[in-house]
């Protein structure tokens, strides 16, 4: 259990309409997306200077036509390569200038689930319950994380970073089902390449191929079935057999499937709000 994990008092912050677990590439396009749609949105980091960045310290991108990804690097300058920490500063200064989102650095620990069984929102081991309308996970490498460097391991998402196994737990008790997957260092968070750095392996999970809404041969859908209001995209997603693995998803995919993510938030919330109104009548 995280450091003020248990034994505390739980408080309750007002409802979003969508909470989103990560952010790096797909977390934060999905976010952006989703406040210029109109909606009010929590995106949750454990650390506030490592969103939208690169696991390389540069990398040439051809950003999608319309992505927070392709905004930035025009307000980072064009180039034929593209630093990481440029990169991130100029997604962060766009995220703080959307209204509708709010940056929040915090560790969710669990999921909060209503009478139903659907889930409503998350929990974090600061005490702080956030409340959702609709919750997806974008995270990454951060789901029963290992961190191997030479003969030490250590539970990290990436170097620095602490990756508590909390959420997998309570994902798994859902009886979700994941696979194994891979991510291979060094990388820099600053944007500088550790030249004289030990290699290192990050070793965790992705949700299972079966864990989509939508089988492969269907229109894609990042909801996940086992539980309704939750949502996930990213590297924590398993591509379908006979597709990349999660390891080989580049940059610009991942931004596509967080694009198609706040597509699919913004589509939902809105059916809701029309399904209340008409119940109201």
């Amino acid at each position: 259990m995280p450091p003020g994990g248990g034994g505390h008092c739980s408080a309750v912050s007002s409802a979003a309409d969508v909470l989103i677990v990560g952010a790096g590439i797909a977390g934060c396009e999905a976010a952006w997306r989703c406040a210029h749609a109109g909606l009010a949105v929590v995106l949750v980091i454990t650390n506030l200077d490592t969103d939208y960045t690169l696991a390389s310290p540069a990398a040439a991108l051809a950003p999608p036509a319309g992505s927070l990804m392709e905004r930035s690097i025009m307000g980072a300058g064009s180039s034929p390569s593209t630093r990481s920490w440029d990169l991130h500063r100029a997604v962060k200064y766009e995220l703080e200038a959307t209204p509708g989102i709010h940056l929040l650095q915090s560790t969710v620990s669990d999921l909060l689930l209503d009478e139903s069984g659907a889930v409503t929102g998350a929990s974090t081991w600061e005490g702080v319950d956030r409340p959702a309308a609709l919750t997806a996970l974008c995270v990454g490498s951060f789901l029963r994380a290992r961190l191997r460097s030479g003969e030490v391991t250590e539970t990290h998402g990436r170097l620095s970073e602490m990756a508590y196994d909390d959420l997998y737990e309570r994902l798994v008790a859902l009886g979700f089902e994941f696979v194994p997957v891979r991510f291979t260092g060094p990388v820099s968070v600053t944007g500088e390449p550790f030249e004289e750095s030990v290699g290192y392996v990050v070793e965790s999970v992705a949700f299972a191929p079966q864990e989509r809404a939508s089988p492969p041969d269907r229109p894609a859908s990042a909801a996940l079935w086992r539980v309704r209001g939750l949502f996930a995209a990213g590297v924590c997603v398993s591509s379908p057999v006979g597709a990349e693995s999660a390891v080989e998803v580049s940059y610009e995919q991942v931004a596509r499937q967080g694009m198609a993510l706040g597509y699919e938030l913004v589509a939902t919330a809105r059916a809701s709000v029309g399904q209340s109104e008409r119940g109201s009548v």
